[in-house]
């Protein structure tokens, strides 16, 4: 038995001999790589324990995801084929939850701006592609590497196994919502995993099939989980100082963009050619090679470049002198024109001086708590990845927020927050 020690989990345990492909995969180039992945991105600059990598989080996913599937696997009174579809498609599972993750890049949001490529995409590719995971996945079983690939598009045919690694209750979102609010230091993504896990169930709503929780033990669990989720959002993902930093580094990486364009500056060599290839298959070892201490070396570099935004751009991020805030007074429109008259003023461009910020523009989206419903009969409405289920006793799955006043309060409002932020020295001015 092969041991990591987990500050979430404590111990995550994988078998060396029925579970060896996981060992495998764990020591591929593609999946190290994620050690020097953060999983929060530039939120170390709020929370300054937010080290954790994405790493551990498959680890930790892996776990849940065991741990799932041993529970439902315990439980009477449903039906068997649940239970014969989760045993039969364990393994894919497992491989599933570990590689769920393998294509982010460094300071993922940003990157995929710049490259126009999402991180799905490199997923994929990692998985299908020319890969020392492709060939470990093929060695364990041929074909393997497709179904891994269907699980994570939601397209394979076991809907349990989809819906166990994405959906409103799944293994991904459970682990990072502990393991987030427990390296920043806050207690807002803090529940009883122990009981949801407890009060976990499986059945049938609409012909699909989902996870859920037990109606009667499983109410509040079900409302601490969402309402973790509402505030880990709010006061984490969503932070002021986080949102700052993200969008200077966007601002870098297209400052960075357009100086290469007009020949006055150098993208990393790597990054050069998923530009201009914009292709996954032709790339990957391109994408591969990308880290955070790439970024972060060309970060340095340019803040001493003789262009005057990106040295300010740059120089502001190292020392962490963000945008700040401004209360927007009065009329959107006319306020808005007064800070652009400032702005000019202090010879500093509104592209790069005036960022705008909303709910929906961050990398972390939680559509249960931001969006509102669907209405009933709603085209192309895809009710399974949108909702969370309550099963009585005769299996029968009833919405969360049906039963909920908190949790109906919250998806009928959802989350509304837009910002502006502007250097200091002019915030001072209003």
């Amino acid at each position: 038995m092969k041991t990591f020690r987990d500050p979430v989990h404590n111990i995550v345990s994988i078998d060396k001999q029925s579970e060896k492909v996981l060992l495998d995969l764990i020591d591929t180039r593609e999946f190290q790589r994620l050690r020097h992945t953060r999983q929060l991105g530039l939120s170390s600059f709020t929370y300054p324990g937010a080290e954790h990598t994405r790493f551990i989080h498959s680890l930790g996913v892996v776990h849940l995801t065991k741990r799932f599937i041993d529970k439902i696997s315990t439980l009477k009174n449903i039906d068997q084929k649940y239970i014969d579809e989760l045993h039969d498609n364990r393994m894919l599972a497992l491989v599933t939850a570990l590689l769920h993750d393998i294509g982010h890049g460094p300071f993922s949001h940003a990157l995929e701006k710049t490259t126009k490529i999402k991180h799905e995409s490199w997923t994929i590719e990692i998985i299908t592609g020319d890969t020392e995971v492709k060939k470990i996945l093929e060695y364990h079983r041929s074909g393997f590497s497709h179904e891994v690939a269907e699980v994570i598009r939601r397209t394979h045919k076991s809907k349990a196994i989809v819906k166990l690694l994405s959906s409103q209750l799944d293994t991904d979102r459970i682990d990072y919502l502990i393991r987030d609010s427990k390296f920043t230091g806050a207690g807002y993504g803090a529940f009883d995993l122990e009981w949801l896990i407890n009060c976990l169930r499986i059945g049938e709503v609409n012909g699909d099939t989902e996870f859920g929780l037990d109606l009667n033990k499983g109410l509040s669990i079900a409302e601490d989980f969402v309402m973790a989720r509402y505030y880990m959002y709010v006061n984490v993902y969503f932070h002021r100082a986080t949102r700052s930093a993200e969008l200077i580094m966007d601002k870098i990486f297209q400052r960075a963009i357009e100086l290469n364009n007009l020949g006055k500056i150098d993208l990393p060599e790597d990054l050069a050619e998923i530009i201009i290839k914009s292709s996954t298959s032709k790339t990957l070892t391109n994408y591969l090679n990308l880290s955070e201490n790439t970024i972060w070396h060309y970060i340095v570099l340019w803040s001493k470049h003789e262009d005057n935004i990106m040295s300010d751009l740059c120089t502001r991020l190292l020392n962490r002198k963000l945008f700040k805030e401004i209360q927007i007074e009065g009329n959107l429109i006319d306020f808005t024109e007064k800070v652009i008259n400032s702005l000019k003023e202090h010879g500093l461009p509104r592209e790069y001086y005036l960022l705008t910020d909303e709910a929906t523009s961050s990398s972390y989206k939680d559509h249960y708590i931001t969006q509102k419903p669907k209405s009933e009969g709603s085209e192309n409405e895809k009710e399974a990845s949108e909702q969370i289920f309550l099963f009585d006793k005769s299996g029968n799955g009833i919405e969360l927020s049906n039963k909920s006043k908190i949790i109906n309060q919250i998806r009928n409002e959802g989350i509304k927050i837009d910002r502006m932020f502007i250097p200091e020295q002019i915030r001072r001015l209003f």
